[in-house]
């Protein structure tokens, strides 16, 4: 069985790991965009923090060492067709064609940035967070930085955005939206991010964009948004978001969603014979609602991999939902979320309970006591738990563990849940702790 694999980042090495594992004789094909494969790519904020010199870091694996275990991987290679019909992958690698055949193919070229249309033209200062070369771009310049511009309030956008601040830069933020992370979590807790970026001097402008880019030569200068505000830039990082790498894929038999996302099943399988995908490029899941969700996330990528590699020996394996838990830190507040948001229940319909609860992360007689803030939400009919969002210091939102458990299994809310026998000591949390509190008023609803 010759297997080919398109892209080589957590999704696409995720499969050939395992796929040698289970399989030692396939013969596998990677073929990769960049020069180097297994990109941990959520690293890239903190590597341009200087939480660690080397960027090589964030490779969890090298190519040579793919090599040694008999994969071939083609490196400074974009593919630009594939012939289904005749099982062929057509590439480029500088000048020159590749043409690889195939028994299985693997499409696991994952999300690329989305750009500002005002950003048409390449600028020397100008940069998304997305691959090695940009880390190394960006923390390249960043000294000479005195005023930086992020398009975006998202993960990323607001990771940067810690990373690079300091005393001597102005960091603005433009988002588009109302709100920073609206998409994961409720207005309490944007509300608390937005608190923490106004603390730490970070200027979060909302509900605009940017209209024009002011330059000399390929360098921006300043930037102006839609109500004419202009502000000065040294340094423009775009982070909106990603969407789905299949361009190529667009006009083809391959089924896409609206977004342009390939549509699997469980299994990972296409509507294409012997062809699977997973990761950032692919439309998944919901857990609970198996509603079709956009998961670009490593952690929903590297589940992904299993499955199709699995399937591609033959092991009935499906994808069992995500439930997009997420966590981020912003300077020193920490948030956590996991399961549905009251955004979604209402536009879906669904009669929901919600409660936030507001308490200390420990004892009042043990140094660092901080605040504490759970939301649960409930779907009424079912009676159980569909969603949790944490904010907190310390750590202290970890805690979501026992409650992703919770929606994971869809347990049904009996009086005796509030009872859920939680550790505690001084250190670490009170003796009826928030998650009892909240468990204890959500069953009321």
């Amino acid at each position: 069985m010759k297997v080919v694999v398109i892209g080589g980042a957590a999704m696409g090495m995720g499969v050939v790991a395992k796929l040698k594992r289970l399989d030692p004789k396939a013969e596998i094909v990677v073929i990769q965009k960049n020069n180097y494969v297994s990109l941990g790519a959520c690293g890239i904020p903190y590597y341009i923090g200087d939480n660690f010199a080397d960027a090589n870091i964030m490779l969890a694996r090298k190519v040579e060492d793919f090599e040694k275990i008999g994969v071939k991987v083609l490196t400074n290679s974009i593919v630009t067709e594939v012939d289904f019909k005749n099982k062929k992958v057509i590439a480029k690698s500088n000048e020159n064609n590749i043409i690889e055949n195939y028994d299985k193919l693997v499409i696991a070229t994952g999300g690329t940035p989305i750009i500002n249309e005002v950003l048409s033209k390449q600028y020397s200062n100008c940069f998304t967070v997305n691959s090695k070369e940009d880390g190394e771009d960006i923390k390249k310049i960043k000294s000479k930085a005195k005023n930086i511009v992020i398009i975006g309030a998202g993960l990323i956008g607001l990771e940067v955005a810690e990373n690079l601040a300091n005393n001597k830069v102005n960091i603005s933020v433009i988002e588009k939206g109302s709100r920073p992370l609206a998409n994961l979590f409720d207005p309490e807790f944007t509300d608390l991010i937005e608190t923490e970026l106004e603390k730490n001097k970070v200027n979060l402008i909302k509900n605009t964009e940017i209209k024009e880019i002011f330059s000399t030569n390929d360098k921006i200068t300043e930037v102006e948004l839609i109500d004419g505000t202009k502000i000065k830039c040294d340094l423009l990082i775009c982070s909106i978001g990603v969407r789905p790498n299949t361009d190529f894929l667009i006009n083809t038999n391959l089924k896409l969603n609206e977004r342009n996302a390939i549509i699997v099943d469980k299994t990972g399988a296409t509507n294409i014979k012997d062809v699977y995908a997973g990761g950032d490029c692919v439309q998944t899941f919901g857990r609970t609602y198996k509603n079709p969700v956009y998961s670009p996330l490593a952690t929903v990528a590297s589940k992904h991999a299993v499955i199709v590699a699995e399937n591609l020996v033959g092991i009935k394996s499906e994808f069992a939902g995500a439930l997009n838990t997420a966590i981020v830190k912003i300077f020193d507040l920490e948030l956590a979320r996991t399961g549905e948001n009251s955004r979604f229940l209402t536009e879906s319909k669904i009669k929901y309970e919600e409660v936030l609860i507001k308490d200390k992360d420990h004892t009042n007689y043990v140094s660092g006591q901080r605040d504490l803030w759970v939301k649960l939400i409930k779907d009424v009919k079912k009676n159980t738990l569909i969603g949790c969002q944490f904010g907190g210091y310390d750590k202290a939102i970890m805690r979501i563990h026992s409650i992703i458990a919770m929606i994971w299994n869809q347990d049904v809310l009996d009086p005796s849940v509030n009872q859920i026998d939680l550790p505690y000591a001084p250190p670490f949390s009170r003796t009826k702790d928030i998650i009892n509190i909240a468990l204890s008023k959500i069953i009321e609803k």
